[in-house]
């Protein structure tokens, strides 16, 4: 079982040079608005994957993170951090316990350079170990 989400444009104020240097409340803000937006996006796919409630929560997951980047990427504890809203959504609709090692196998991240701005997305993909 795999679901995975495309976000297009996460907020910079979440990288981890973001947060240096916004407010805490524009952060909190981009914070809970990418998480509801997430949670959307995972209901969205749940009805259209067809999963049933019985099948959650996963006891152990593998995540993985594609950034597609036309100008600079995120390095990769940039990226960490502005998708961690989004890793945090797939626990609040109870698709995975928690992400702590002890329920995420593996965890890996992967850019790839695109030709065009419009083509810029990170793609989150949890599938059950």
């Amino acid at each position: 079982m795999i679901i995975s989400i495309d976000i297009p444009h996460p907020p910079s104020c979440l990288t981890k040079n973001g947060r240096r240097r916004t407010h805490w409340r524009t952060q909190q803000t981009a914070t809970k608005a990418m998480r509801d937006d997430t949670i959307f996006l995972i209901r969205c796919k749940l009805s259209e994957l067809s999963y049933s409630e019985e099948e959650f929560p996963w006891k152990k997951a593998h995540i993985k993170v594609h950034q597609d980047y036309a100008n600079t990427g995120l390095d990769y504890d940039g990226l960490a951090s502005a998708v961690a809203p989004a890793i945090d959504a797939f626990i609040d609709t109870g698709i995975i316990q928690d992400d702590s090692p002890r329920h995420i196998e593996s965890y890996s991240m992967t850019a790839n350079k695109v030709a065009h701005r419009t083509d810029n997305r990170i793609e989150v993909t949890i599938s059950k170990a």
